[in-house]
């Protein structure tokens, strides 16, 4: 062998070395670069996704939205159904009022005439489920309201200012009552020492 020969043999050797390391890291590129493209595509799919879960989501929050505002629609129609069904049926107690105002009469007949009009505007507001709370026997804070105290028994109601009403099964107006409280002898006699 010839001196440049053996150069040329070892530099071919290293060529060929050189091509097989340089393989392996190309081989390792391609496949990250795979692993890229599908990560890549993996997140499309994910972002694909979570739009149609946005969009979804926006439509059920429109639904949402036009359902209150026509549940809301809804109660004021009927609120406002429920006033002109009560007004004209207060129409004929006002004729009554107004034919009793026009006609000259004696206080009995007058009182007779407002006590039928009473009795027809109670029929009325009964058939609407108004309902008299009764304000006989002891106080009750859930039905009574008590404006003054006086002697008697412990929270017996000794008068009533106001009647009160119940609208079905809620309180509508609390009574105003007086409600009667035991004096304690001994309060009352610091209350005469003061004086």
């Amino acid at each position: 062998m010839k001196a440049g020969e053996c150069v040329n043999d070892t530099a071919r050797n290293n060529v060929n070395t050189g091509t097989a390391a340089e393989t392996e890291p190309t081989d390792e590129v391609s496949k990250l670069k795979q692993e890229v493209a599908e990560i890549r595509k993996e997140l499309d799919s994910q972002v694909s996704l979570a739009k149609e879960y946005l969009d979804a989501a926006k439509r059920i929050q429109a639904e949402f939205d036009n359902h209150k505002k026509r549940a809301q629609r809804e109660r004021e129609e009927f609120a406002k159904a429920s006033s002109e069904r009560l007004i004209y049926e207060l129409l004929p107690i006002l004729d009554d009022l107004e034919r009793a105002l026009g006609v000259s009469c004696g206080f009995g007949d007058l009182k007779v005439g407002i006590g039928q009009v009473h009795g027809n505007l109670v029929s009325l507001l009964r058939g609407y489920g108004l309902k008299e709370i009764s304000s006989d026997g002891k106080f009750d804070p859930q039905y009574h309201e008590a404006l003054s105290t006086g002697n008697g028994d412990d929270d017996d109601i000794l008068e009533v200012y106001q009647k009160g009403y119940f609208l079905g099964s809620r309180v509508l107006r609390h009574s105003k009552v007086k409600v009667a409280k035991k004096s304690d002898e001994g309060e009352n006699n610091v209350e005469n020492n003061r004086n």
